[in-house]
């Protein structure tokens, strides 16, 4: 028998995890920031309610999507007054899709940071500088660490493209479109 007190934590981790790509479905799906913002309620809610159906190992992000997708079609039958963002038929199309695509994403996340790790102290801190939390332009950067403007630009070039071929790499390994 499992443990429940650890199978609610590992749910709820993967929530928090998930919660901005969630809030981004939603917002795809509704076309509103207040109303996505409800409806997030409400599936964090019924979430809450099943998480003990959630089979660990399996994917979230799909589990949760049917949850989320159910709750905007609820929303919508209850607010019958209003003007749908999207039709039925091109809601179920998007929800599809952002499903499928996320796989793609997070196994691309998931190369970068890999690949970032993999890079010299010097390249990793010149990425901190340019797109860490506070980003700075090229020219910014380049003055906080004493360098010149077309050595961090030539820098960032190569960077990038090892980034790249790294990713692709990695993606091609595992049998995904790079």
């Amino acid at each position: 028998m499992r443990n429940d007190a650890k199978h609610s934590e590992a749910v709820l981790r993967l929530f928090t995890r998930h919660q901005r790509w969630l809030y981004g479905y939603l917002m795809s799906l509704l076309g509103s920031a207040t109303d996505a913002e409800d409806v997030m309620q409400e599936v964090s809610v019924v979430m809450w309610q099943q998480h003990e159906k959630f089979e660990i190992g399996t994917s979230f992000v799909s589990w949760i999507s049917v949850i989320a997708y159910h709750q905007v079609q609820k929303f919508w039958r209850e607010k019958k007054k209003r003007k749908r963002f999207l039709s039925v038929s091109t809601t179920e199309q998007l929800a599809d899709k952002m499903t499928e695509e996320f796989e793609i994403w997070e196994a691309r996340r998931n190369a970068l940071s890999e690949c970032v790790s993999k890079l010299t102290a010097p390249d990793r801190e010149l990425v901190s500088h340019c797109y860490g939390e506070e980003a700075l332009t090229m020219k910014s950067a380049a003055k906080e660490m004493d360098r010149p403007v077309g050595s961090v630009y030539k820098a960032m070039g190569r960077i990038r493209k090892s980034l790249f071929d790294c990713i692709s790499r990695k993606l091609s390994a595992e049998g995904m479109a790079g």
